[in-house]
C-alpha cells in the first residue's frame, strides 16, 4: 500500500469480449511494488489480451485497472506510459532502420512536456530535454553493455540484442510496473539463462515490479515469485511456481 492507503497497481473484474467470444473474464490481480508476477496458461488463454488492455490498446468492457489507484481504463496508451506503465511484445517492435540509441529514445517521449512548437524553434527547453534524454540513453546504453552499438541499425543486430534494445527503450520511459510479453521467444537454453538473470537484475537495478507472460517454464520458475495461470480467459491458478505441478486442473489445461 502506498501512503494513499491504495494498492500498487490492482486489476479488478477485468472483462473483454471480441463479438460474441469472451476473450477476459473477470480478471483480478494486485501486484507489491518490485515483486515479480507470471501469467501463463496455453495459447488463445487470454494473456496478451490482458497487457492489451493494461496499456490502453484496448478499452475493457467492464473492470478497473488502478495504478497507486488512478483509474487507467479509457486513458491513451502513451498516457498510461506516462503514468509509469511500460511494455515489450510478442513479436519484437522495434524501428528496424534507425540506429540502437534513436530506438531506445523514442521510449522517452511518453514522459516529455514540452509543446510541440518548441520542437520547431528548438527552444531552450526543447534543447535541454533532448540533452538530458541523450544522457539517459547512454547511461543506460552502458548499463546493457550496449554502448559500443548505439549507432548501428536495430535490424544489423543478432535477435537476442535487439530484445535487449527493446527492454531498454520500455525502461527509459523510467516505469514502476514493466509488462514483458514472452521474452523468451525463440531462444535457446543459454539465451534464456541470460535472460532469467537480466530480468532479475532489472528488476533490482530499476525497482520495477514486473508481470511476465510466458511459455518457457524454466524462465518462470526462475523469476517469478507468484504465478497466474489462464485458460480460455479464466483464472485457473495463483500461487507459487513450484506449486504449479500440484494442481490437477493446471496440468490437464496446460502443462500436460
Amino acid at each position: 500500500m502506498g501512503a494513499n492507503n491504495k494498492p500498487f497497481f490492482s486489476v479488478n473484474n477485468l472483462t473483454h469480449s471480441f463479438g460474441g467470444l469472451t476473450a477476459v473474464s473477470g480478471f483480478d490481480l494486485t501486484v507489491e511494488p518490485e515483486s515479480v508476477w507470471g501469467i501463463i496458461g496455453p495459447n488463445g488463454a487470454g494473456k496478451t489480451t490482458i497487457f492489451n488492455l493494461i496499456t490502453g490498446v484496448y478499452k475493457a468492457d467492464e473492470g478497473s485497472v488502478a495504478l497507486w489507484g488512478e483509474e487507467l481504463v479509457g486513458l491513451k496508451s502513451h498516457r498510461i506510459v506516462g503514468r509509469g506503465i511500460a511494455r515489450t511484445f510478442q513479436n519484437i517492435r522495434l524501428f528496424k532502420s534507425m540506429s540502437v540509441i534513436d530506438n531506445i529514445r523514442t521510449g522517452a517521449y511518453g514522459r516529455l512536456r514540452y509543446p510541440w512548437y518548441s520542437c520547431l524553434l528548438r527552444s531552450g527547453r526543447f534543447r535541454s530535454a533532448e540533452n538530458q534524454v541523450r544522457q539517459e540513453c547512454c547511461a543506460i546504453l552502458e548499463k546493457f553493455g550496449l554502448a559500443d552499438r548505439r549507432h548501428q541499425p536495430a535490424a544489423s543486430l543478432p535477435y537476442g540484442v535487439q530484445r535487449k534494445i527493446e527492454l531498454a527503450r520500455a525502461l527509459i520511459s523510467r516505469p514502476v510496473l514493466l509488462l514483458l510479453d514472452e521474452p523468451g521467444a525463440g531462444m535457446n537454453p543459454a539465451e534464456l539463462d541470460a535472460l532469467a538473470d537480466l530480468v532479475l537484475w532489472v528488476r533490482q537495478e530499476f525497482k520495477v515490479a514486473i508481470l511476465i507472460i510466458e511459455h518457457r517454464m524454466p524462465l518462470v520458475m526462475k523469476v517469478c515469485q507468484q504465478v497466474r495461470v489462464l485458460n480460455f480467459g479464466r483464472t485457473l491458478f495463483t500461487g507459487k511456481p513450484g506449486d504449479l505441478r500440484g494442481d490437477a486442473a493446471v496440468v490437464r489445461a496446460y502443462l500436460g
